[in-house]
């Protein structure tokens, strides 16, 4: 019996030495997979929606009505500026305005202190004790004790000037004829006798 052809198309044998998924070239696909998903509507409209600064905290002695904290607003809106990130600028620069505010007071508060210090050192030098003293008596017939104490506190009591000026008052007007208040009452006119007691006219 005659042998039988095989007609059966031989397999391809498998190339042991470089093939397998790991080893074979992937070529890069375009299409549709590639193109990047589409963001969701809600998630768009979310991010384009305004920052909400209604919550933001304002020191004492500020108002939210407060034109320069309304252009902060606008401000912190136009760059997208977290409102807990615009609570931290706000709280950084009240405290900053106070820090110069306090900075300020206390060299004024100084430089004042120098010059009332100076117009003392001054007047103690131009008035003897007798002096001063009587200029204080002046000053508490001309002035009420309010008055008084307005001018001490701001340090006036200390300017030369002043000083000088009842100094004048104290040496024409004693004090047994000077009643503070009573100037130009009357008839308009001093009794001479007030000013000039000792003088043998009277």
């Amino acid at each position: 019996m005659a042998d039988a052809f095989d007609t059966t198309p031989p397999r391809q044998v498998a190339d042991t030495e470089g093939s397998g998924a790991a080893n074979a070239e992937v070529t890069p696909t375009i299409g549709p997979r590639d193109e990047p998903a589409a963001p969701e509507a809600g998630a768009e409209a979310a991010a384009e929606a305004p920052a909400d600064y209604s919550g933001l905290r304002l020191p004492e002695g500020y108002r939210a009505d407060d034109p320069v904290f309304g252009e902060a607003t606008k401000l912190f809106g136009s760059e997208k500026i977290a409102p807990e990130t615009a609570q931290k600028l706000i709280d950084f620069t009240v405290e900053r305005d106070r820090e110069i505010a306090r900075a300020v007071n206390d060299h004024a508060a100084s430089s004042w202190t120098k010059q009332t210090t100076e117009w003392r050192a001054t007047s103690e030098k131009e008035f003897s004790p007798e002096a001063l003293g009587n200029a204080r008596t002046a000053l508490a017939k001309v002035f009420d004790r309010q008055t008084i104490a307005y001018l001490e506190g701001l340090g006036f009591t200390n300017h030369p000037g002043l000083i000088r000026g009842m100094v004048k008052v104290a040496s024409t007007i004693k004090d047994d004829s000077f009643v503070g208040g009573n100037a130009g009452r009357g008839t308009g006119t001093m009794d001479p006798k007030a000013l000039y007691p000792n003088s043998q006219h009277n």
